[in-house]
């Protein structure tokens, strides 16, 4: 799937060198904004994928079937598309993201690259237990 990704838009993306299953945007790092990776386990969300490129997202990690990319995974991409500015991770309330995308951070922090996390809640489960049933988060 990846690869037939890249071959259509050779211009746009590019792998992380030897990383497995990771696209980032083609071209120079934009210096005056932070990265943005989201997670993205083929078998649930593909759809992050099409949005890596200029403007959007500047790279991507991709997991296996209902599986979360690997923390090594997701420092690929991190070390590839920071320019400086630090990294936000963008990904969904899931066990496997959370503990991937926290040792990721730890592990890119160890190097000096400043990373943010937003995590989306996107079901009633994920909600806090003030917010069930309340028709809010």
């Amino acid at each position: 799937m990846l690869e037939g990704i890249l071959a259509a838009h050779p211009a746009q993306l590019t792998f992380v060198q030897d990383a497995r299953r990771t696209i980032v945007r083609a071209g120079n790092k934009n210096q005056a904004r932070s990265g943005l990776p989201p997670a993205v386990a083929p078998g649930t969300c593909r759809f992050f994928l099409g949005y890596v490129g200029d403007g959007l997202l500047d790279g991507c990690a991709v997991g296996g079937v209902f599986e979360s990319p690997s923390a090594s995974q997701m420092l690929a991409v991190t070390k590839s598309i920071d320019s400086g500015s630090g990294v936000l991770y963008i990904y969904g309330n899931y066990g496997g993201d959370v503990m991937n995308f926290d040792m990721a951070a730890e592990m890119a922090s160890d190097e000096g690259i400043r990373v943010l996390q937003c995590v989306a809640g996107e079901d009633v489960a994920s909600a806090p237990k003030d917010l069930k049933g309340s028709g809010a988060g």
